[in-house]
């Protein structure tokens, strides 16, 4: 199940600000100083200033900028160009493109993702996406001094079973009755973003979630910014589940249907003696519980072991690879109900070392035939199956997705701006503390 909460957003009060184009950002994390002064000039109240505040001649240390946000967050929200909604909210966002004559439109759907699994260990975002420490260490400081989220992050949103009504049909259903806030820009890209606070809307939003995969597709530094603040408040000793605002990320979930993406696996890489496949299934078959099947040595082998690790989403499965070219798939039906449980059992008594050891390497590109061969000199290799979900094993399971764009589809699908609705971590615009955590 995929645990996605309705909010209560803040958002622009645009009888003050006036365009709300003149004062969102393009999403992504990297923005050249040109954009950035080109921002900055637009309005004296553009979203840069909280989510890419600029270093100042005079300023004192490298917190300054986020101070300097914090200090506009909370000015903005003291004079009312920032205001909150009242009621908790699912915020549905529709982009327009137009595109030679005619008019292609994306869905998606602004909510919290909590960042807690059901153990309640904090999730690791650096297992999804490769991320730059510099630009996690400038998240961290900004949700740190502000307590709030100002970008979402986008992950893609894929049904898991064939329904009736698919999450965008129902989301165009809700949205008919209700009047939109628009933005319209210079590029004829037009964002439309609906409020849904009806109950009725609420819980059949909530209730069509529990049949979704979720693959992250921008924003890891951002997860694991957030996961390292609220694992630094545990430390501080704030308690509390999923119910404490440092414990839920803002998120755009996407729905799939209409976008070219490629899920890919990631490979995890154990130093150590190289296995064998023959001596890999010797081992398998005296650990109790533990099922070993041999999938092939062709160059496709990796490529069929993925398929069929993905076949049933109910059982976890890994392929895993030999130095000798073998590739298998392992699963323990009886023991491990999530993939977590299953790489420990793997790792632990079959590779005879502890998880952490292995070594991840992201896949950079589509695998294929005629580059799938991935022989492990030194070890073993384990691949995570395609696809998981939220509800399961966390942030920290969500596989990277990659989407193949064309240039049809960079102008169809633009990214998610920030500045449409903000989530703050306090509702009191007093009572956000300028931590220095």
């Amino acid at each position: 199940m995929v645990q996605f909460l309705p909010f209560c957003g803040w958002r622009y009060d645009l009888s003050q600000v006036g365009a709300l184009a003149d004062v969102i950002v393009p999403a992504g994390s990297a923005l050249m100083p040109c954009q950035q002064d080109e921002l900055y000039r637009l309005h004296p109240c553009n979203t840069v200033r909280l989510t890419h505040n600029r270093p100042e001649p005079d300023d004192a240390g490298i917190m300054a900028p986020a101070r300097r946000a914090d200090d506009f967050f909370r000015l903005w929200r003291r004079e009312g160009i920032l205001i909150r909604d009242h009621a908790a909210a699912w915020y549905v966002l529709q982009t327009l493109t137009p595109w030679k004559g005619e008019t292609a439109a994306r869905w998606g759907l602004l909510g919290l993702l909590p960042l807690e699994n059901p153990l309640g260990q904090p999730h690791n975002a650096a297992a999804t996406q490769p991320s730059s420490p510099q630009e996690i260490a400038r998240l961290l400081q900004l949700q740190t001094t502000c307590r709030a989220d100002f970008a979402p992050v986008c992950l893609f949103a894929e049904d898991s079973m064939a329904t009736d009504e698919s999450l965008e049909e129902l989301l165009q259903r809700l949205t008919r009755p209700i009047t939109p806030t628009e933005c319209w820009l210079d590029s004829g890209i037009r964002h439309r973003l609906w409020t849904v606070t009806e109950p009725a809307a609420i819980a059949a939003i909530a209730q069509r979630l529990d049949h979704l995969h979720l693959s992250l597709f921008d924003g890891a530094a951002a997860f694991q910014a957030s996961a390292t603040l609220l694992s630094t408040l545990r430390s501080a000793g704030e308690s509390g589940g999923v119910e404490q605002p440092a414990a839920r990320r803002l998120a755009c979930l996407l729905p799939a249907e209409n976008l070219s993406t490629c899920f890919l696996p990631r490979i995890h890489s154990f130093d150590g003696p190289a296995f064998t496949g023959p001596q890999l299934r010797s081992a398998a078959e005296h650990i109790p519980g533990l099922l070993c099947q041999f999938v092939g040595n062709e160059s496709f082998a990796l490529i069929d072991a993925l398929e069929l690790a993905g076949l049933n989403s109910d059982q976890p499965c890994l392929a895993i690879g030999t130095s000798d070219g073998e590739w298998q798939l392992l699963s323990a039906p009886a023991r491990c109900r999530t993939l977590q449980q299953l790489r420990d059992l793997t790792a632990t008594e079959l590779l005879k070392m502890p998880w952490s050891t292995a070594v991840e390497q992201p896949v950079s590109a589509p695998l294929q035939p005629e580059n799938a061969t991935i022989r492990a000199a030194a070890g073993c290799v384990l691949l995570a199956t395609q696809v998981s979900t939220a509800g399961e094993t966390g942030i920290s399971g969500l596989p990277c997705a990659i989407p193949q764009y064309s240039e049809l589809d960079l102008q169809l699908w633009p990214p998610v701006p920030s500045g449409l609705v903000f989530s703050a971590h306090s509702d009191r615009v007093d009572s956000v503390p300028g931590s220095s955590l």
